[in-house]
Order: C-alpha cells, then structure tokens, then sequence
C-alpha cells in the first residue's frame, strides 16, 4: 500500500499546478462504489493501448502535427503519465482480486471457525503465537485505516484538479473557434489538444485513487476479520493456556538455535573489521603522501580518489562498530531472555505470592532496562540517515572521468545503508522483545483479576513485602575496603543500605541510653560507698560515658560495614582542622579536669575572677557556671581559671571578713563612737562572734573623723555580704540619732581678710 501512495504523491508533482485547486481538505468523501475486476479490466486495457499507440505517435518526428514543437515535449510526457496510470491501474485491479479473494478467505475462516483441533489445556507458547499475530493484524488495522484516510484526501484534491483541468480545457476549445489566422489557430488547436490530454490524465489519475481507496478498504476490511478471529482464539486459549517444562525447554533450546548464528555474525563483522581498519591505514598513508608532492593549489584527480578511498573506510569502519554493538545487544538480550522466560514460569505456574512478585520485578526491571534503547537508535537512525543523505549529494555532484571516485563513494553510500539496516534490524528486536515482555505483565494483571479473595490477600501482602524489602535494601551508598586473601590485598566493596542505617541508628540510640542509665548508676555507686565528691564523681561519669559512646561508634560503624579506612583520606586535613578547631575545646577540657583533681575551686565556692563575683554552682567539662550576687549565671571557660588570677574567698575556709567605714563630725566623742558601732556588730545574728568585730580610728578627714568597722561572715550561697552590711549600716544610723551624735559630710570654713578695702571696678558691657 505505500508504493502506490508514493507514486500518487509522486504524479501529484509531476502534475502542473491547477489554478485555484485546493489541497488541503478537511471532508473525507466515501468512495462510489466500483464494478467488478473483471468488468474494468477491458477498457483498462483498451485505454492503455490507445495510450501507448498516441505516446508512440508523439515520440516520432513527422506524427501528431496537430502539437506544435513546443507543445509536443509536453505533450509526450502527459502520455508517458497516462501510460503509467493505466499500468498502474490494472495492477491495482489484479491485487485488488486478490485481495478480495484473501478477504472472503478471511471471513469464512473467521464464521467456520468453532475451537481448535487439539484439545486443552493449550500451549503458552501457542497462546504468544496468537498474540503476535494479533498484534501484526492490529498494525496493518492502522496503517489501512491511514492509507483509506490519505486516498480520500488526494481523491478530493484530484477531483478539484480534474475540474480545473475540463475547465482549461473548454478555454482552450473557445480560444481555438474564436482563431482568426492560420497561425493563430494552430496555436490554439495544439493548446486545445494539450489541454484534452491533461484532462485524461488527471481524470484516469482520480480513477486510479479511487481504485487504491478500494483496495485499502478490502484490504482493511481482511485486517479486521483475521483480528477478529485471533481475538477469539485468544480468549479460547486464555482459558484453558498451561506452562508445562516441556513449553519451557523447547523455547530455551530455540534460544540458543539462535545465538549460534549471532556469534558467527560476530566473528564476520571482526574480520570485517579488521579489514577495513587496515584498509583504512593504508588509505591514509597514501593520501598523506600524495599530498606531500602535489600542488596544494591545484588538487589532483588523485588525492579525490585516495579521500573518497578514506571516506569509504571510514564509513564501513563505523558501520562495522555499529553492527558489532547491535549483535552484541541482541545477544545480550537473547542471553537474558532466556532467565526471563524462567521468571515467566515462575509467574504462571508458582504457587509462592513472593516467588511471583520477585519474577514480576524482574520484568518490570527488564522493560526500563530496554526502554531507554529506542531512542537511542532512533538517534543513531537519524545520525546515518543524515550522513546518508550527504553521501547521496556528494555522489550526485560528481562529474566528468571519476569512476574510481565514484566507486569510493558509492561504497561509503553502501557502508551507510548497511548501518541503516543494522539499526533498522535491531530495533524491530528490541520493539519485539520490550512488547513480549508488557504482554507478560499483563497477562499476570488479567490473571491476578481471576483470583479468589485469599489469593488476592496473598498477592497484596507479598507486594506490600516486596516493597518494603526494597526499601530496606536500597542502597545509600558504598565504601570500598581491602582485605588481605593468601597474603595478597585485594579490593571490596561494602554496601551501606537503609536497612543497615536504620538498624545502625537504632542500635546507637539503644547504646546512648543504656550508657547514661549504667554511668548514672556508676557515679550514685562512687558517692555513696566510696565518698567521691559529686563533681568528682559527675566528671567521671562524663568521661565513661564518653568512653561508652566511642566504643559504640565503633560498634555502628562494624554493623554498617564501614571500615575505619574509609576516613583514611580525611586523615590529614582531620589533623589539621581537629588541632585549630578543638584546640580552645581540648584546653578547657584538660582545665576543667585540673580543676576538678586538684581541688582549688570547687562547687558552692565563692570565687571572684575576670571581674566577676559569685559562688561557683557547677564545673562541668568545658567550662564552669557562676552565680553573681545579682542571681545572674556565668559560663566561664575552665582555662581562665588557671591562666587568669582567682580569688576563692572560700578556699581554706568559709570564713569571710568584710569591712566598712563610718565618718562622724568633728566634735563627736570617738570612744563612744567606737563602743556603738561594736555594738551593733554584735547585735547582729549573722556576724561570727569568732573571730570578734573590732573597730578602729582610722584617720582624721576633710570633714570627718574616720572610723572602720571589721566583721567576719560564715560565707554560704544563701549568705548575702551585702545584705548585712546594710543590715549594719541601718543599726549605727539609729544608735547614733539616738546618741545624738551627727554623720559627717563635706564642709567648708571661709575666712574674710577685712584689714585692707576691696578693690571694686567698673567693667563696660561688650556688645
């Protein structure tokens, strides 16, 4: 059907273009109904030799006077058309018969048929023939419902064609009754001739097109009937199919009948290979030394033929690679196919839900395997079909004496139709293959639908499993190691799943915790039977639990199957950034624990460093916290303490002595003054009576005489110096009111020299 197309398509372009025909067509008229074969075939044959007795009068020099000279080329080529269609049209009439023949073949195989010959069970491997032939009659279907859809346009196109043309041709009979002079008339009689033979043409062309539209109806009408039949016979099949190992051995024996011949292919494309590598190399060498003695301004026949000589090379040599790829993926999947045919037992005939959803898999991996191949040869198609082309316009531009360019460049046209059959033939292969293999998926979906409601529980449950355990196997990433065998090392590598991970994070959560329970219970054990202190006891447990947590990286990191030589290469920069990064860390790591053994400063200690006052609440690893007076915690790096000066007012002992001072006005009587403030030390609860307050008379001021009171305080986090010496302060205010015995503040005594008169002068103001 597409050779007739194609002339059609053809004799649309020899055609002159009609004025005003339209050739886009959106209606699809349905063909009149034609006579018999047998009635059309006379007058066919009638016609053709009327046509070729004219076209021979047109072809010698003294017939046909009525053309003129101009006229009588064109003339001859519209018979050489008409001659053509009619030839054309009795062919079609002979397939036509044929066809018919075939399609009442069809038809009464399709209502004689009632069931197969043998009895069931049938074979799978029937039940696959039939599917294939179902599938060749559902290609045909659509490419005759597409030939029947293209006729009907051209037959629309050539009927708009064929009115134009009677049109031209009733013009051309006006023009020649409306001629004046001899000469005029001759012209108008040749146009008027002229325009009756395209006529025939493109009437006789339209008789042909709806000739083709009947036989692409009866040949789409045959398509249907046999689709018909095979879909019947399937359903019969698919009923009663079975997968015996007898279907299984006879189709893995076929499969290795048909990689012998592969393998014998590519011991041919080898030597072919090898061949023309070396004709290659040759070729190369000679172009390169004729070019090293000829005049580059003026290229010889010589160096044409000797690069025609390399392009050929070259072609074949990338025709051979090609075909060598193609042999060996059909092998490849031959060789595959024959562990997937082993699966589709599996899927058929197991009884295990698991078993069948792992066989179904690996189809399914199969068919994404084969997918991404089409388009690749689909690529490669278009790659030499370009090439192709280009070689086909270099062999069209030669010229004059080049038969041994010609040769040349016919073979690399040769070498690249070669690859173009080649990959034509591989993808037909892979297309099968990838098809077979959606069928089988289908037909466990179709037989999944039969199943009974356990079985389906059964089927969803082994899915459901089968999903999970991919999940859980799916591979993060992989660590390759060395192992030694026999003294030798030798290269592994370790898969680190998310199963592996999962389980590796679990198992140090576990660790993490059963560590903090077991250190906890340690450093109670250290506290109570041994008398550690609890910071001693506190950073020991840190430092186990640290142990513990590092002897459980190396345990997950053992059950992940990573080797510790998989950090090999951080190795140096680990060094380098582990000495900037945690140098400050490791100092204060190291001061804490000197802190804490050594005993200077310890908790619930008052200490005063870097400007800061406050009791000592926890010494931790890092650093130490500090409570100021003002309830605001400080964290400080555990090396300021031993690089910075420190004061632990409670070092030795938690006695503490504060002081203050008391200016009264001159006049006061100071041993009074002095007996109040000790007084009202000793009043107050807080101040230790061991060692006893004192008070001296510390210094005559400007305006005061100056008293320091002296006290000592049992120092504890709930003790607030502060408190009490305002404690204090409040008590000797009252005493001394009571005393009558005033405070001090700053005064001064002026003193007037009026011996001498004062100078007094008047200043002008400044503007």
């Amino acid at each position: 059907m597409g050779a007739p197309l194609a002339l059609l398509a053809l004799l649309a372009l020899a055609m002159p273009a009609v004025p005003g025909s339209n050739a886009q067509v959106e209606a699809s008229p349905s063909p009149a109904a034609m006579p018999a074969p047998a009635e059309l075939r006379p007058e066919i044959q009638r016609k053709l030799e009327d046509a070729t007795v004219l076209r021979d009068q047109l072809a010698g020099e003294e017939n046909a006077r009525e053309f003129t000279p101009e006229d009588k080329a064109l003339a001859l080529r519209q018979s050489d058309l008409l001659v053509y269609i009619y030839q054309a049209e009795l062919e079609t009439l002979s397939e036509q018969e044929a066809a018919i023949r075939t399609r009442d073949e069809a038809e009464a195989r399709e209502a004689a048929w009632s069931g197969f010959d043998q009895p069931p069970p049938y074979s799978v491997l029937l039940l696959d023939d039939l599917q294939d032939a179902l599938d060749a009659a559902r290609t045909k279907t659509a490419a005759f419902e597409s030939a029947q859809v293209q006729l009907q346009r051209d037959a629309l196109r050539f009927e708009a064609d064929a009115k134009q043309e009677k049109a031209a041709a009733r013009l051309a009979a006006e023009t020649a009754e409306r001629a004046r002079t001899p000469e005029d008339a001759a012209k108008a009689k040749s146009n008027q001739a002229l325009a009756q033979l395209r006529e025939r043409v493109t009437d006789n062309r339209l008789a042909w097109t709806g000739l083709e539209l009947t036989l692409a109806k009866t040949r789409l009408e045959t398509s249907k009937s046999e689709a018909a039949l095979l879909q019947r016979q399937i359903a019969k099949a698919r009923g009663h199919s079975s997968f015996t190992l007898r279907d299984l051995e006879s189709v893995q024996e076929r499969l290795r009948q048909y990689q012998q011949p592969l393998e014998r292919e590519q011991q041919s494309v080898l030597a072919d290979h090898d061949r023309w590598s070396k004709e290659r190399e040759a070729a190369a060498r000679a172009l390169q030394q004729a070019k090293a003695g000829a005049d580059v301004a003026k290229p010889t026949p010589d160096l044409d033929a000797l690069a025609a000589r390399l392009r050929a090379a070259d072609a074949w040599l990338q025709t051979l690679r090609f075909r060598s790829y193609a042999v060996n993926t059909t092998g490849a999947i031959n060789r595959y196919l024959s562990d997937l045919w082993n699966q589709r037992y599996i899927l058929v005939t197991g009884a295990d839900p698991e078993a069948r959803r792992r066989a179904l898999d690996l189809i399914g991996q199969s068919i994404e395997r084969l997918q991404p191949v089409l388009p690749y040869l689909a690529g490669e198609s278009d790659l030499a079909y370009a090439e192709e082309r280009a070689q086909a316009a270099r062999l069209a531009k030669l010229q004059g004496n080049t038969d041994g360019v010609r040769g040349y460049e016919q073979s690399a046209a040769d070498a690249y139709r070669a690859r173009q059959e080649a990959n034509q033939k591989l993808r037909l292969f892979v297309d099968r293959t990838e098809r077979m293999l959606r069928r089988w998926r289908d037909e466990h979906k179709v037989q999944l639908s039969t199943l009974g409601m356990e079985q389906r529980l059964g089927e969803l449950l082994a899915t459901v499993s089968g999903i999970g355990k991919s999940i859980w196997q799916f591979e993060l990433f992989a660590v390759d190691d060395s192992i030694e065998i026999e003294g030798k090392p030798v290269a592994i590598s370790r898969s680190v799943t998310f199963g592996k991970s999962v389980g590796a994070v679990l198992l140090f959560l576990l660790g993490y915790w059963l560590s903090g329970v077991v250190t906890q219970r340690v450093k109670r054990a250290l506290i109570s039977r041994f008398g550690i202190d609890p910071p001693q006891a506190n950073l020991f447990r840190r430092w186990l639990r640290a142990v513990f947590i590092l002897v459980l990286l190396l345990i997950v990191l053992d059950f992940m199957s990573i080797p510790l030589t998989a950090f090999a290469f951080l190795g140096g920069a680990l060094a380098i950034g582990m000495g900037f990064g945690t140098q400050t860390l490791l100092k204060n790591f190291m001061s804490g624990a000197l802190i804490l053994f050594e005993h200077k400063i310890k908790v619930g200690d008052i200490v005063e460093v870097d400007g800061i006052v406050g009791t000592v609440t926890d010494v931790d690893v890092r650093s130490s916290t500090v409570r100021g007076f003002d309830g605001v915690e400080t964290m400080i790096p555990n090396s300021t303490f031993l690089e910075n000066k420190v004061t632990n007012w409670t070092y030795t002992t938690p006695k503490l002595r504060r002081s203050f001072k008391v200016g009264v006005a001159y006049g006061s009587p100071s041993r009074r003054v002095s007996n109040i403030l000790l007084e009202c030390a000793s009043r107050h609860g807080l101040i230790l009576d061991d060692p006893a307050p004192f008070v001296w008379f510390e210094d005559f001021g400007e305006s005061a005489l100056i008293f320091g009171i002296y006290y000592w305080l049992e120092m504890h986090p709930a003790m607030s110096a502060y408190q009490v010496a305002s404690d204090l302060r409040f008590m000797i205010e009252k005493r001394f009111f009571e005393e009558g015995i005033a405070l001090a503040f700053p005064q001064r005594d002026v003193h007037l020299d009026t011996v001498r008169p004062l100078q007094v002068e008047m200043v002008p103001r400044r503007t």
